[in-house]
């Protein structure tokens, strides 16, 4: 691949393969329902009272459906917004005065969270103090999608399209042999650090994005400079990411080269608690976890982070030692 001009590039090399012997299915099915409801709390001690909030509300619950003869919640979670909680062991706290408590259920009867969402009103006015409601009144119950795809065999499946009562059927492209596979991608030239380094932040020697598919997170990585791939592909390694976003990712982590574009494709299984609907999470589409990895440490030759240091940082260090004003 190569830029030929403005807004141009030039692809080189791609092979076309036959259609497959199946077909993707993507279909969905009711699990259950579930209810997102939020709270913001304003003063001394705003995090822990909006965390205590949540815990309350769903204690009071499960005694309201032990009465009724109904089952506990299929899934909680309790989320403060403020203290950065999606980001866990690397997350700041400073001494924040406002907080949204997100509590978000899940449950087999819609009755169950109709009555959870019911709940949540009276601490908006009644429970501890500087607690306020969201402006939105009281939280919607709705079905619990869960995505299912799988593979079928071509033979099996039919296309027709109606029109009035006109029935056309459409057929499939015939398959052939699939062609050998391509040869496995060799990794990036090895990078060896040559005299002591620096530690500088992934973002100033990458781009990065990041969205899902099903459960899983994908994790795009560019290097600024094509003669950095290398020293990236050297740390950026499955392990270095699970070690930053273990909180996040239960699955298995992949790493694919894309030499093509001196980038890496990360593959995070297992990383969005059940992903899109399934998902109680603040980010189900995992869009904010290439932003984390952006902060990630990497070690660079020292003369590169002085060409790369970031303004701001010497800002800093000279407003520390001018001392407060």
């Amino acid at each position: 691949m190569s830029q030929v001009g403005a807004d141009r590039v030039e692809v080189r090399g791609a092979l076309g393969r036959p259609p497959p012997a199946t077909l993707k299915v993507s279909a969905t099915t009711l699990r259950g329902w579930r209810c997102i409801g939020t709270l913001t709390i304003v003063g001394i001690d705003a995090p822990a009272k909006a965390r205590r909030s949540g815990e309350a509300i769903v204690e009071r619950c499960r005694r309201l459906f032990a009465q009724r003869g109904w089952s506990d919640f299929a899934a909680v979670r309790i989320d403060v917004h403020g203290p950065e909680t999606l980001y866990g062991p690397r997350s700041a706290h400073p001494p924040l005065r406002e907080a949204q408590l997100r509590l978000a259920v899940q449950h087999a009867q819609r009755e169950a969270l109709e009555l959870f969402a019911r709940e949540i009103a009276p601490a908006g006015t009644s429970w501890s103090p500087g607690t306020t409601g969201s402006g939105s009144g009281r939280p919607s119950v709705s079905p619990l999608i869960q995505p299912l795809a799988f593979a079928v065999e071509r033979d099996a499946v039919t296309p027709v399209v109606r029109i009035g009562e006109r029935t056309i059927r459409v057929p499939l492209a015939a398959t052939g042999a699939p062609p050998a596979p391509p040869p496995p991608l060799p990794d990036p030239p090895h990078w060896a650090a040559d005299g002591p380094t620096t530690a500088i932040p992934l973002v100033r020697l990458a781009w990065a994005r990041s969205g899902d598919k099903g459960d899983a997170s994908n994790i795009g990585v560019i290097a600024r400079r094509r003669e950095w791939l290398p020293l990236l592909w050297a740390q950026v390694t499955p392990d270095a990411v699970r070690g930053w976003l273990g909180h996040l990712v239960k699955g298995r982590i992949e790493r694919f080269h894309l030499p093509g574009l001196a980038a890496m494709n990360l593959l995070l299984h297992e990383a969005l608690d059940g992903g899109g609907p399934m998902s109680l999470r603040v980010d189900p589409l995992g869009k904010g976890m290439a932003q984390m990895l952006l902060e990630l440490p990497i070690a660079v030759p020292q003369a590169l982070a002085a060409e790369l240091a970031d303004p701001r940082d010497t800002a800093d260090v000279d407003a520390d030692r001018a001392g407060p004003t």
